[in-house]
């Protein structure tokens, strides 16, 4: 079997769907929570829910009749289980980025403003000392995954969200991981039309340092137009209490945040009352919320020093920078740049190819 290892995440569900295309009954696909009431994966019957807890964990269960398991994320509990793995199952990482990234010796992912306020934050400045690391294994039985370098030479296989990710996380972790070429495919690309779009700006994806809120907010501080702003996954509250302070002072009556978990339909309909999406991270990150806002037609900006920049400039998409182009903030693509930017997401990220991926995975799972 092929087991996958999720949190209650908003990937599962169209996860199942794709490898259950191709490799029907040759999944198991299991939860990690602390509730049996998930809150994102609606597939209740296809998943199993495991605690979310080593204490708990009954281990065995986890490596039943398993060839292949697949790491979707590299929380503290599957490091864990990695760290038990029998010899004869193969792994593959699939890196989303936070599990990764945070975890970098050089952390140089966040604009000025940003990093001066991390930098004092009493949960940052924790997670330096080796209290941290002590907390850390008494919580997780696991040290933090830039501690367990021998633990992650048990993984055979990476996935990176881009291709030039890869070489970097496999350098910073000494992996002798071989590449995999795998995209999730939570979108589905078949909609019809250009659709019409609002004149609202969406501003970042959560509410994590990595967003550089107060960045954007120095950037684009003479706007007229209404910034959207999701702040209701991941992040610290005092980072979210920072940034609803900062944006309603800033740009009063133009600023509203989204603090509640939207469903992904009634998010797309949110990026439709949008003509512009800010996206200024310097690490990878929000990729799925970059496809589909290209997809839609709207005009996208990025951080230039983004490996996303660089790979989405380089394939041809019709991107921005607010170093550059910040008037064009709020202002609507063109037609053709609209249906030139469908086009190659199409490409990259349509569903045939994202099933020509998962059929590659199944290929190796068969040869094992």
């Amino acid at each position: 079997m092929i087991v996958h290892l999720f949190e209650d995440e908003k990937f599962v569900d169209a996860t199942i769907d794709n490898f259950d295309n191709v490799s029907e009954g040759e999944n198991r696909y299991i939860i990690f929570s602390d509730s049996e009431s998930l809150k994102y994966v609606n597939q209740i019957k296809r998943v199993e829910i495991h605690p979310n807890s080593w204490k708990k964990l009954e281990i065995d269960l986890i490596f039943r009749d398993c060839k292949l398991l697949i790491i979707h994320y590299l929380s503290p509990i599957k490091l864990y289980i990695l760290k038990h793995l029998p010899d004869n199952i193969k792994v593959i990482w699939s890196v989303w980025g936070g599990d990764a990234y945070s975890y970098f010796k050089n952390q140089d992912i966040y604009e000025s403003l940003t990093a001066k306020v991390k930098r004092g934050s009493v949960q940052q400045i924790l997670k330096k000392t080796f209290l941290y690391d002590i907390y850390h294994f008494y919580k997780y039985n696991v040290l933090p995954i830039n501690k367990e370098r021998l633990t992650l030479r048990k993984i055979n296989y990476l996935i990176t969200v881009l291709p030039g990710e890869f070489e970097v996380v496999r350098k910073e972790f000494q992996l002798s991981a071989e590449y995999i070429d795998f995209n999730y495919g939570v979108n589905k690309f078949n909609q019809e039309g250009v659709p019409e779009l609002g004149d609202a700006v969406l501003l970042g994806n959560s509410a994590t340092y990595s967003n550089n809120h107060l960045d954007i907010f120095e950037l684009i501080k003479e706007t007229e137009k209404r910034l959207i702003v999701p702040l209701s996954y991941g992040g610290y509250q005092d980072y979210i209490n920072l940034i609803l302070t900062e944006g309603e002072k800033r740009f009063n009556k133009l600023f509203f945040p989204i603090t509640k978990f939207m469903p992904l339909k009634k998010y797309n309909k949110l990026v439709l009352s949008c003509n512009t999406v800010i996206m200024h991270h310097i690490r990878q990150q929000a990729l799925g919320n970059i496809f589909m806002s290209l997809y839609f037609g709207v005009r996208v900006f990025l951080n230039k020093k983004s490996i996303t920049y660089k790979y989405l400039k380089d394939v041809g998409m019709i991107i921005f920078n607010l170093e550059n182009d910040v008037d064009l903030v709020g202002v609507e693509l063109q037609e053709k740049q609209k249906i030139r930017n469908r086009e190659l997401v199409i490409e990259l990220r349509g569903k045939k190819i994202i099933l020509d991926k998962i059929q590659k995975i199944n290929n190796l799972y068969t040869t094992l």
